[in-house]
């Protein structure tokens, strides 16, 4: 069974996706600030992380790069109400194990579909596959703006 840690200082947010995850046999570790999402990648065996940009103690951004710099195996996403091309721009930028940005509001069922097809392409094809498909995507959606 796959493992997700989910970063978001929102607790209804965080609980919706972390119990939907669950429903599709994911377990699921919840932080609620960046700093604890990393400690929980040094102390647990994760295969994903999503995280939000904005949190306290620790943006995602920081612990982005934290948890790049220390498990360059892990595919992490943003999951953020926030969408600018620069934001997302700095996401990407935070490492090569960050392979994609999703802009809120996303349904519960459109983040699992989006988990599956990470971890699935990313131990197939490789995190830079991954990445490169999220950045054409990205790159897409600001050149149809």
């Amino acid at each position: 069974m796959p493992t997700v840690l989910y970063a978001e200082d929102d607790r209804d947010c965080r609980e919706l996706f972390a119990f939907t995850l669950r429903l599709h046999e994911y377990d699921v570790y919840e932080a609620i600030n960046g700093a604890q999402a990393v400690q929980i990648v040094r102390d647990e065996p994760v295969d994903l992380v999503i995280l939000d940009v904005r949190m306290p103690m620790m943006t995602g951004y920081d612990a982005a790069r934290m948890i790049a710099g220390e498990a360059p195996h892990i595919p992490i996403m943003f999951l953020s109400a926030k969408g600018l091309q620069r934001e997302v721009q700095t996401a990407f930028g935070c490492g090569p194990t960050v392979v994609d940005y999703l802009v809120k509001p996303v349904s519960p069922d459109q983040l699992v579909g989006r988990v599956d097809q990470v971890l699935q392409v990313s131990r197939t094809a490789g995190l830079e596959a991954v990445r490169q498909e999220s950045l054409a995507r990205e790159e897409n959606v600001y050149v149809q703006r």
